[in-house]
């Protein structure tokens, strides 16, 4: 056929040459009618021309064409990645940023703020004055009069301390030289105790005397002519049993005054224990007084900072948040502050299986970006942290740090299981498990060719899923899922 066309197609171009070879006396009569022709039915002319080009245009496709080449049948080796069996499984968790040296100052009182003593950029110190709020819009600040009260109160009991302290003292001292005047005169009395029982027993000794006279006087007052000296006897004798009785009764209560071992020595010493006890008492509640004055004053001094937030670190104001007249209330962000000392962790939160089946020999990977760092995380948490799940904590080194964001989230690759014990129970990426309603199956490499064993699945974690049974520990399982049974394939990545 095509030999027919190219035929046809070289005659009717022969013959378009020799008409052009014709003399102009056989072109120019045709020429000119398709020139009158064409002026008075242009269009008509126009798509006989456009008809001409098209249809040369289509007879050089046909002259040609390709032909075409005849593919010999046959299977093409397939280029593949594949995972061994043994190393241990990675999943992607989300990890959060904290930037220890990053704060975020916020208010911790209520009041207007008066003054911003820093500017954005500012290098600050720690103790660093930020703003300054005050109670009122007057400028008023009732914290600062508290403060200035309780120092006043102080002041005053720090100028009457020594003056009550050495009251307390001279009233200890009277108490005890009290107790002593007492001894004293105790030992007075008893001194004097000997001297009444002399005069007593003297007394007696007369009392006996005029007795014996008066008995005397009567056994020989006959007629009565001793009346009056009997009568006289009698007189002395009673004067001195009234003085004997006087005397005694002064005698016993000296014996009971004098005496230690009784209850007015005892109220004696009672007495001055009580004064001196009752000192001390007052003693105390003068320093317990001083104490809570100086703690007030503390307090006060607290209070009043409270208007007046500083810096807790050293370091570089990010960013102001406030405005002067701005009234802020406790939670109210002040200013953010980089300090110049900080530590980056990233914690990322886990399942309790994955946070027990994490692997300590393999390193995760952390990304930041087109950056990756491989680190093992320092602490993994025994205990759930974030209601059901557990906590695994990385370290980031400060080369990192203007690559995140305090709060801010990386991805981090964490390895599941411990490598080299996949022989008992291996991992193989989800991706290359083929399933049918009833069984699943993979595809290892095997003597360059496709080959598909059939497994048992177990727990899947994360793009992982656990082989109970079915691989062997040299199994190189096939990850793309392009290939059928019994093809030729090439491992490009292993």
């Amino acid at each position: 056929m095509n030999k027919f066309i190219k035929t046809t197609i070289n005659k009717v171009v022969k013959k378009v040459k020799n008409s052009l070879s014709l003399s102009k006396k056989k072109v120019s009569p045709f020429y000119k009618r398709f020139i009158i022709f064409s002026k008075r039915k242009p269009i008509t002319a126009f798509l006989m021309l456009l008809a001409v080009l098209f249809s040369l245009i289509v007879l050089s496709n046909l002259i040609n064409r390709p032909v075409p080449e005849v593919e010999e049948a046959g299977l093409t080796t397939k280029d593949v990645s594949v995972y061994t069996i043994g190393t241990s499984p990675k999943i992607k968790v989300q990890a959060q940023v904290e930037k220890s040296g990053v704060i975020k100052i916020v208010s911790l009182g209520s009041g207007v703020v008066q003054g911003i003593n820093v500017f954005v950029g500012q290098q600050i110190y720690r103790g660093t004055n930020l703003i300054s709020m005050s109670t009122n819009y007057q400028g008023g600040n009732a914290f600062s009069l508290q403060r200035q009260l309780a120092q006043t109160q102080y002041k005053n009991v720090l100028d009457t301390y020594q003056a009550q302290k050495d009251l307390i003292g001279k009233q200890k001292e009277l108490a005890n030289k009290n107790d002593e005047n007492a001894d004293e005169l105790r030992r007075i009395g008893r001194e004097s105790l000997d001297d009444t029982r002399g005069l007593i027993n003297l007394n007696n000794d007369i009392l006996n005397t005029l007795s014996f006279n008066q008995s005397q006087y009567e056994a020989t007052n006959s007629g009565g002519m001793n009346d009056a000296l009997v009568l006289q006897m009698k007189q002395l004798r009673s004067q001195l049993l009234a003085g004997n009785n006087q005397l005694e009764l002064a005698l016993r209560n000296s014996e009971y005054s004098t005496s230690d071992d009784e209850v007015l020595a005892n109220l004696s010493d009672l007495g001055k224990d009580i004064a001196i006890r009752q000192l001390d008492l007052q003693e105390k509640a003068l320093d317990l007084n001083k104490e809570v004055s100086r703690l007030n004053v503390m307090l006060a001094q607290v209070n009043e900072a409270l208007m007046f937030p500083s810096s807790p670190v050293n370091g570089v104001v990010e960013r102001i948040y406030v405005r002067v007249g701005q009234v802020l209330t406790p939670g109210m962000p002040i200013a953010q502050v980089t300090g110049d000392k900080s530590s980056l962790t990233a914690t990322a939160f886990l399942s309790r299986e994955i946070a027990g089946s994490l692997s300590q020999a393999e390193m995760s990977t952390l990304y930041f970006g087109s950056k990756t760092y491989e680190e093992a995380p320092f602490y993994v948490s025994k205990e759930a942290t974030d209601g059901s799940l557990y906590s695994a904590q990385f370290s980031i080194p400060d080369e990192f740090a203007s690559e995140i964001s305090d709060k801010g989230y990386i991805t981090i690759d964490i390895p599941i299981g411990f490598p080299k014990t996949g022989s008992a129970v291996p991992f193989v990426p989800l991706d290359s498990i083929f399933q049918t309603q009833d069984q699943a199956f993979v595809y290892v490499a095997k003597d360059q060719k496709a080959q598909s064993k059939k497994v048992i699945l177990g727990q899947v974690f994360g793009r992982f899923v656990e082989i109970e049974s079915g691989l062997l520990p040299s199994d190189q399982v096939i990850i793309d899922r392009n290939v059928i049974e019994g093809d030729p394939v090439r491992i490009v990545k292993n």
